[in-house]
This record gives C-alpha cells, structure tokens and sequence, in this order.
C-alpha cells in the first residue's frame, strides 16, 4: 500500500515542477519582448500616383498562324523538320515523289504546244497567217480556240504545274512548325500536313465586365503572367475593344505582347493585369492597414510620446500590393499629409501603444 502512495506523490511532485517551469519560461519570454519593445517601420504620407489594376483571364494566340497542306496526293519523300524546330521563310518543309507530278506535267506540255498549232491551222483557215494574232477578231479567235482544244490544254497545263509544285510546302513566313501529320513513306494527308507559328509576338483575348471597360482604352499598358509560371511577367498594350457587349455581361478585350524569351507558346493560357494610372492618391502599403473593431485602421507614429495612435479609414481602391485611403469620417479620424505611418510590426499593436523606429 505505501508502493501505491508514493508513485501519484512522485507524478504529483513531477508536475507541479513542469508547470513551475513553464511558467518561469513564460514570465521570462514575457519579460524579454518586454525589454526589446515594438520595433516598426514607418513611411511619410504622401500624395503619389496609384495603379489600379483590373486582373482577368486570357488566351495567347499567334499572330501570324498557318495551317499547311499538300496540294496533291502522293507518297512522301522528305521531312525537313520535326514539331518545334525554326523555320525560315522559303525553306522547304516536306516534300512528296514528284515523279507522276512530273510526267503529267511533260504530257501536258506536249498536249498544250498540239493545240497552238492546231489553233494556228483554224487561223489559216480563216485567212490569218500564224505570225501575229494581234489583228485577229476576238469572236474569230474564240473560235480558233475552241475548235482547236487550245483552252482545254491550257487548263490542263496550268492543273499539271499546280499539282507540280503541290509536291513541295514551303514556309510562308518564318517560324516553329507544329503538329506534322505525317511521316516519310506515308501517304500525304488529304487535310493539312501542319502548322507553321510565328511565335515572336502573339495577341491574348481576354473579358472584361461591361461596368470595367469606361477605364480601358486602346494603348493602355497590361501585364501577362503564364498560368504555368506566374512569377514571369511580360508586357503588352491593349491593341483592339470589341464593341459587343455578350450574354454575360462581358466585352472582349484584345492585346499584343511580344515573345521576348521565346517561351510563350500558342495558345497557353495566361493571367492579365490592366493597369490604370491614378494621380494624387494616399497610397499605403496593404501591410500599413489592420483590423481593429472589425474596422480598418492604421498606426501614425507619435514621435512626441513615441507613441501608435491608430487611425480608422475607408480603402477607396486596391491593387496587389497597396491600398488607397482616406480617414473614416464617420469615426471623426484625423489623418493628414506628412504623418509617419507605421507599414510593420503593427499586427499587435494597440492604441497608445509605445514603440521604437528602426532606424
């Protein structure tokens, strides 16, 4: 029985002096933010510009985009470059065997020159030597032409050559190809082969809430961040506002952005940042403004008494990183240009509460 005693006492004993002991640590942590106070920074109100922005959703798309095909069947012969390789403009792409394009070509050439001189021997016919046909009656050469197949020939030759040169794709303009259909051996795809991007500059589609568009206009400058890196900025300017509104509310707004380190690519989707200039603002920090009261304040330092007095305001507007404000009439606040207000270690501040300014 005294076995049973003793162990609750030695529990007992043991957790009287852990409790001592955080309390002793309290009292100590206590004591120490006592001696090293409230350190803050501060800054001097001013008017400044401010910068509003109005963040949407939007799609890159190329400038300068082509779908390109073959203009004939066949087999083909060459592949010059693979999905994301550079191109420049005029250099071929891919090619087909140009063997039957070749020969029907030849024929139809043969056929062609036939014709001429059949047409020649209707002139004759007709009293005009093949020389000049110049002096020759329109109606009268409409004639030659028909009876001698010349205008079927011809329509066969210029087919032959299209279908000639349909054998080659080559780059309209310079850029990265994309999404080849084919390979070599394989039959040409009766759609296209693939796609040629231009992908130095590129224009993003984006909305905007009718009741947002009075602040946009054409040449504002916007910011585009990509989904998949949003620490990377790039900047555009607005370029075109189309002047429907849709069933959503929503106007569509237009701007170009130059690919400036090659890694945008068509159709990625991106985040866009419209930025309006607004002069002669009070502009703070988000960090300057706190919850009190369920209300917005901010600290002014007193350098008098070395002193917060906290200050009730209104945000009028906000961007991501600073508020525009002005003093809540309502609570009778005082707030004016040229006050020191404190941007950090104001979290737990009360009013009245004594501070240090680093320095």
């Amino acid at each position: 029985m005294k076995k049973l005693l003793i162990l609750p006492l030695l529990v007992l004993t043991a957790a009287c002096g852990q409790n001592k002991k955080d309390v002793e640590e309290d009292t100590l942590t206590r004591l120490s933010q006592a001696v090293k106070g409230n350190y803050v920074d501060t800054m001097t109100l001013r008017l400044q510009d401010f910068t509003r922005q109005t963040i949407s959703n939007g799609k890159l798309m190329a400038v300068r985009k082509s779908t390109l095909r073959f203009g004939t069947t066949g087999t083909i012969e060459q592949v010059n470059f693979i999905n994301g390789q550079k191109v420049r403009e005029g250099e071929l792409i891919a090619s087909l065997d140009q063997e039957n394009a070749s020969i029907a070509l030849a024929q139809a050439e043969n056929a062609l020159s036939k014709a001429r001189i059949d047409m020649n021997d209707v002139l004759i016919g007709f009293g005009y030597g093949d020389a000049d046909t110049s002096n020759v009656p329109p109606a009268t050469m409409a004639i030659a032409r028909t009876r001698s197949g010349y205008d079927d020939a011809e329509q066969t030759y210029r087919k032959a050559l299209s279908d000639l040169r349909g054998t080659k794709i080559t780059a309209p303009f310079s850029g990265k190809v994309a999404g080849i259909k084919a390979r070599v051996y394989e039959n040409a795809p009766s759609e296209e082969f693939c796609t040629l991007i231009d992908d130095s500059s590129f224009e993003v589609t984006f909305p905007l809430l009718e009741s947002e568009i009075p602040s946009v206009r054409t040449g504002m400058p916007v910011k585009i961040s990509p989904f998949n890196n949003p620490g990377k900025t790039y900047t555009g300017r607005i370029t075109a506002i189309n002047p429907m509104v849709d069933e959503k509310g929503q106007i569509q707004i237009t701007a170009s952005v130059s690919n400036s380190d090659g890694n945008m690519m068509d159709g990625m989707n991106v985040r866009v940042t419209v930025e309006e200039i607004i002069p002669a603002q009070q502009v703070v920090p988000k960090s300057a403004v706190v919850m009190r009261d369920n209300e917005d304040v901010l600290f002014v330092y007193q350098a008098a008494d070395s002193s917060a007095r906290w200050v009730y305001v209104d945000i009028l507007m906000s961007n991501s990183g600073s508020h525009v404000v002005q003093v809540n009439q309502e609570r009778n606040a005082q707030l004016e240009l040229g006050d020191a207000v404190i941007i950090s270690g104001n979290l737990n501040l009360a009013h009245e509460s004594k501070v240090i300014v680093r320095q």
